[in-house]
């Protein structure tokens, strides 16, 4: 399972794929709280989808902000803290 973060200047699409197959998906506006709404955004797909966070195997960040941007260097320690 992979998952993969879609971020743009106020928005993410957070996504759960399977085999390169979307299995859910939810798009949600942030402003100063990015990395609060990751990690309950993320925690209510994986519950609603009955998946375990161990499944995640590999993961992706997408967009159009560049990696020195705050809120791709917020996805980064969000996906660092999922390895862990």
């Amino acid at each position: 399972m992979k998952l993969e973060l879609i971020l743009e200047q106020t928005q993410v699409n957070l996504s759960l794929l399977n085999d390169g197959k979307i299995i859910a998906s939810e798009i949600f506006s942030y402003y100063h709280d990015l990395d609060d709404k990751l990690i309950t955004r993320l925690d209510r797909l994986l519950k609603r989808n009955k998946i375990d966070v161990s499944s995640l195997k590999s993961y992706n960040i997408l967009g159009g902000l560049g990696s020195e941007a705050t809120s791709h260097k917020i996805a980064e320690a969000f996906i660092a803290g999922l390895k862990v």
